[in-house]
């Protein structure tokens, strides 16, 4: 009976052994995941003098990798040198990533963000700064209105090219319904973007405005967009970036290809008088 007892014990643990080696193999991950907390990350900024526009951004907790949002670019450092277009409490985020990696692909990803508040009180050196902000906006704010100065060529068709003119329609009968809007861009606490659909029209408040890195494009963020949108066409997906053909003191002139009912689209501002 004892023996019979023995040969049952032996058949179990061999029957454990077999379904645990028929059990798929263990995953060999590379672990990325991050263990820090937001309140273990230190951020600094140091200004070139008090409350200047120019300063630097530093992360100086060991071992965290990310990349600073500084809202007019990013940086993928731990320090930042940052010359900044306008004026007012800002803030400014460092984000890390967390994850695993998994057959050459991350998985799981979570971002981390860290914020700090930095005062800027004053524009120290206007020359280190791109000079298209302010074409774009003045020392502070800026207004903008169609340049009907050639009433051929203000706002038009065109193809994939934006020098190929198609069509403009007829003015004013063909004219878009804002024809005698405004477009008011300022950098007073923030790249900010107000649109009015005529001279005595309520404000559409709220939008802001980007460039990319090298000023080649000109982005509106929220409920505003452009004059002469509705019958311009807007772009597929309502996306609003426009390509920057000129922009000076003087005049700002605007493309997208790729709208909803043609190939492409320029609009023709200048500054209102």
């Amino acid at each position: 009976m004892r023996k019979n007892r023995f040969n049952i014990y032996i058949i179990g643990v061999l029957a454990v052994l077999l379904k645990l080696s028929s059990c798929d193999p263990v995953e060999d991950r590379e672990v990325l995941k991050n263990a820090y907390h937001p309140d273990d990350i230190e951020l600094n900024v140091v200004h070139d003098s008090p409350g200047s526009n120019s300063f630097t951004l530093e992360m100086n907790t060991p071992g965290v990798i990310g990349y600073w949002d500084y809202i007019i670019s990013t940086s993928h450092s731990d320090r930042v040198k940052v010359d900044f277009p306008f004026i007012g409490t800002q803030t400014f985020h460092f984000i890390v990533s967390s994850g695993y990696l998994h057959d050459g692909d991350i998985h799981n990803v979570e971002y981390i963000k860290k914020s700090i508040e930095v005062d800027i009180e004053e524009i120290s050196d206007p020359e280190s700064l791109p000079k298209e902000w302010f074409y774009l906006a003045g020392e502070e704010s800026k207004t903008w209105v169609f340049d009907r100065s050639d009433p051929d060529a203000w706002w038009y068709m065109t193809g994939e090219d934006p020098e190929a003119f198609w069509w403009q329609p007829d003015y004013p009968d063909g004219a878009p319904s804002d024809v005698y809007g405004r477009m008011v861009f300022d950098l007073l606490g923030g790249p900010n973007y107000t649109y009015y659909e005529g001279p005595d029209a309520d404000p559409v408040e709220g939008s802001t405005f980007e460039f990319n890195s090298d000023f080649s494009t000109l982005t509106i963020v929220g409920d505003a967009n452009i004059l002469g949108v509705e019958d311009g066409g807007v772009q597929n997906e309502g996306l609003k970036e426009y390509e920057i053909l000129e922009l000076t003191e003087d005049r700002m002139v605007l493309f997208i290809s790729d709208v909803d009912w043609s190939p492409g689209w320029v609009w023709v501002f200048k500054p209102e008088e």
